[in-house]
């Protein structure tokens, strides 16, 4: 996430909240704080999806390390046979 949007929620809610303890809005802390909330929600979601992808790129690693074992095992055996 960009470092902009982070300031930018950060200090939006400190308006908020200064607002709220000075009762210049009458609003409910769930409203007040729903920037910080939107942010931590995009953040998780942000987070899982980067480690599914991180997940399943591992897994590619892995069958292509195998798949070139394999490779490398049937190309000593053919090499093999022939001397």
């Amino acid at each position: 996430m960009d470092n902009f949007y982070i300031a930018f929620a950060v200090y939006l809610n400190l308006i908020f909240v200064a607002a709220k303890l000075w009762d210049k809005i009458g609003w409910s802390w769930f409203w007040v704080m729903t920037p910080l909330i939107v942010l931590t929600v995009i953040g998780a979601v942000a987070a899982t999806g980067q480690a599914a992808k991180k997940k399943e790129l591992r897994g590619n690693l892995i069958q292509n390390l195998q798949s070139l074992r394999e490779m490398v095992e049937n190309s000593k055996s053919r090499s093999g046979d022939k001397h």
